[in-house]
């Protein structure tokens, strides 16, 4: 009976450990402002769509400016999940990314923001 019970309580205590791992995994990932993937993810799709518009030449300025609206209307998405963190690692990382490789188009960018 003795050996039965020290089994229960081995089982029962991995259960309560495993569960408890578990949850703090999930409330430490799932906050309000995403997950540290999703920022990274977020960031890179910034790049992205900045390197759309960088390796593209421009004749006419308001299409230009139409294409930085449509690219940076993408962090939307970060937007209406409430995760502002990765919204503004888009942000940022799409004007970091313009700003650095043509710095005229920069000030295009920071004039429509």
């Amino acid at each position: 009976m003795n050996y039965m019970a020290n089994k229960i309580v081995r089982y029962f205590g991995t259960g309560v450990i495993f569960t408890l791992v578990l949850l703090s995994a999930c409330s430490a990932g799932g906050g309000s402002n995403g997950s540290a993937s999703e920022i990274d993810a977020a960031r890179i799709e910034g790049r992205i769509a900045a390197r759309k518009i960088l390796t593209r030449s421009w004749r006419d300025t308001g299409e230009l400016v139409t294409k930085i609206e449509e690219a940076r209307s993408l962090r939307a998405h970060y937007d209406s999940l409430g995760h502002g963190q990765a919204a503004e690692a888009f942000d940022s990382s799409f004007v970091s990314t313009i700003r650095h490789l043509n710095p005229v188009l920069g000030k295009i960018v920071d004039r429509i923001h």
